[in-house]
């Protein structure tokens, strides 16, 4: 099985999932075979997911702009899902020092900070500069590099865990 990241994002949201190849098929037949096997896949995968999530607040305090990268991946989350997914929380509050959310009209949230931290802007100056994209795949500050880094550990591990998974039931 091969492992594919891809990101999705709109309205100030980002998420992060792997796709495996033959993957669905895999976790149907598991579902099927044994009630407890979906329980078990997503307990694992909220567990990988985590580690992924301290890494990337982690990286974040090297992002150009530190203050708003950490701001922003303290909404990172992980989702009880089979498949390892990461989502930004994009709707709860950011807390800006210079104009806090008591002098605006609708409050700045983690979302509408998010992309500006990670890419970065021509437009706005209160995010960092632009960062260009190099070749292929995503060019980012903290998010997406560390989610390149860490995508074999990650493919390993869910597989070794859906393993570990398989024979624990067939033992059952």
């Amino acid at each position: 099985m091969a492992i594919t990241e891809f990101a999705s994002g709109r309205a100030g949201g980002a998420a992060f999932s792997i796709e495996i190849i033959g993957l669905n098929e895999f976790l149907k037949r598991g579902a099927a075979q044994d009630p407890m096997f979906n329980k078990e896949v997503r307990k694992a995968s909220v567990e990988l997911v985590g580690k992924v999530v301290v890494q990337v607040r982690a990286h974040a305090t090297y992002a150009p702009n530190p203050r708003q990268a950490i701001q922003s991946a303290q909404g990172f989350r992980a989702l009880s899902d089979r498949i390892p997914t990461i989502k930004l929380r994009s709707s709860s509050e950011f807390i800006s020092k210079s104009r806090p959310s008591k002098k605006r009209k609708r409050p700045v949230t983690r979302g509408d900070v998010f992309f500006g931290s990670e890419f970065g802007s021509s437009r706005f100056r209160q995010f960092p500069a632009r960062t260009p994209k190099l070749g292929a795949g995503n060019q980012g500050n903290f998010f997406w590099p560390t989610i390149e880094a860490m995508a074999p550990t990650i493919n390993r591990e869910y597989l070794a865990a859906l393993d570990r998974i398989t024979q624990k039931l067939e033992r059952l």
